[in-house]
């Protein structure tokens, strides 16, 4: 027994040593960024100087693909490491949460000796079974057994609304309670804010993750959660201000009629009367936005610890703010399927930029590898590394990256991006863009090209086959 017992502790310290020469590992996630409004990715009256400097030290993927096109859908399947058919949740809809023995990445690094934290505004649904007291304290407990040692999370802004605030419920109202500052943030409910910085939800969750940043001595894991650039676009008037008179994005394929594409792919038709205001409340949101990555970055920095902190920013998804005729998300135009994806690690030398099609789930076995955790854990998750592009050494696994919504799938690669329903799809449609020579993505060339939708059929068919059951959610619309 007492041979055992030694030999317990020996290998125990031996996990300790390998974990504590881990670096630290920094998810920054913002919601509903298009990367199309992003100065690095060439938007001209964008300001995101914290973020355009971070791609110019980094690895910046041009065609990230998000395994769901809304928030619940990505953010949910990335923190178990599955696609959102494996859970069956598409959107935002009814979902019974996730299981509390379900594989999660927080417990897997928990596992390799990190300490884990949570911070910002939640789309994560634990499931509510064996837990009990306010929805706050279920959500915050959910959180924990989903494997974070620190948690601080809020619905988000909408919380502050009509009805009259109530203690325990959401920690930003508690917040907000406390500080005193409660009916002025319901006063300038969707107008620009006159709360102090650190007090404004997106603003608060930057001090959070500074203090908490400051306080860390050991490998730790820091999953931030902004709810901008998501609307409302309430952030300051000086930062409205900024684009009074800039000029925005060209719209693409502004009138496109989506003829031949499915309802379900084209939810969201756009009131262009508006547009105007919501590109430029747009930019001030992101403009605030990357003030505050800044901030985070030099929390690190004054840590003394930048040196061995790796930092991942991206997005949910993206949206559309008018092009091809819509608004919001749940399609697979490149607005919304390809989020912006940058990671800087100090070790790596030089900058890249990367073509090659990615998924937001990649980071799962990315982070895994960075953290040096044990081969049973790196097992669980679907996804690939994606370490040979970031290091240069290897060869990746893929040469497609898929992303879901309600009743579709969409497949793609560097040139083509295929679009197929789920089988429980009755009637669904085939899909099928030249992004070559039709960046656009108006015309499905489907009827002209039969070898190559074969040919995507059989990549689909082994990719379906190895990624696990498919699950159907009624879709709400």
């Amino acid at each position: 027994m007492m041979t055992r017992l030694i030999l317990a502790f020996a290998v125990a310290i031996v996990g300790l040593s390998a974990s504590a020469s881990g670096p630290n590992i920094v998810f920054v996630e913002v919601d509903d960024l298009p990367a199309h409004y992003v100065g690095v990715n060439g938007a001209e009256s964008a300001q995101t100087p914290t973020l355009d400097g971070l791609a110019s030290r980094g690895v910046h993927f041009l065609n990230a693909v998000c395994q769901g096109t809304m928030c619940g859908p990505s953010r949910n399947s990335l923190i178990i490491g599955r696609y959102p058919h494996n859970i069956g949740m598409y959107e935002n809809g009814p979902f019974k949460g996730l299981s509390n023995g379900v594989w999660t990445l927080p417990r897997a690094l928990q596992q390799s000796g990190y300490k884990t934290a949570y911070i910002g505004k939640s789309h994560i649904h634990p499931g509510k079974e064996g837990l009990s007291g306010t929805n706050a304290h279920v959500r915050t407990v959910g959180h924990r057994q989903l494997g974070f040692d620190h948690v601080w999370q809020s619905m988000g802004r909408a919380v502050v609304g009509k009805k009259e605030p109530e203690r325990g419920v959401d920690s930003y109202v508690d917040f907000l309670l406390d500080q005193e500052c409660y009916e002025q943030m319901k006063a300038d409910r969707r107008k620009p804010t006159t709360l102090p910085d650190d007090v404004y939800l997106d603003g608060l969750f930057t001090k959070l993750a500074e203090e908490y940043i400051a306080k860390q001595d050991e490998p730790y894991f820091l999953w931030l959660n902004y709810s901008v650039p998501h609307g409302p676009y309430d952030v300051k008037q000086d930062y409205h201000d900024r684009f009074n008179d800039a000029p925005m994005p060209e719209i693409n394929a502004r009138d496109d009629s989506g003829e031949g594409i499915p309802a379900l792919l084209r939810p969201h038709q756009m009131d262009f009367s508006k547009v105007d205001k919501v590109q430029r409340g747009n930019c001030a949101n992101i403009a605030f936005m990357d003030d505050q990555l800044g901030k985070v970055l030099a929390a690190i920095e004054a840590s003394g610890k930048s040196d061995n902190t790796i930092v991942v920013f991206f997005s949910d998804h993206g949206i559309l703010i008018g092009e091809h005729g819509l608004e919001h998300k749940a399609t697979f135009y490149r607005e919304v399927l390809n989020p912006t994806l940058i990671i800087y690690d100090p070790r790596q030398e030089s900058a890249k930029r990367i073509t090659q099609p990615v998924q937001l789930l990649d980071l799962v076995k990315t982070t895994l590898d960075w953290a040096g955790a044990s081969a049973e854990e790196k097992a669980v998750p679907y996804g690939d590394t994606l370490l040979p592009l970031i290091e240069g050494n290897g060869t990746f696994a893929r040469d497609y990256a898929v992303g879901e919504c309600p009743g579709y799938y969409a497949m793609v690669t560097e040139r083509y991006k295929y679009i197929a329903p789920f089988q429980h799809q009755e009637g669904g449609q085939t899909l099928l863009f030249d992004l070559k020579k039709n960046p656009e993505e108006t015309l499905n060339i489907v009827e002209q090209h039969p070898e190559l939708v074969e040919a995507f059929k059989r990549k689909a068919n082994v990719w379906l086959a190895q990624s696990g059951e498919v699950l159907m959610q009624p879709t709400k619309r």
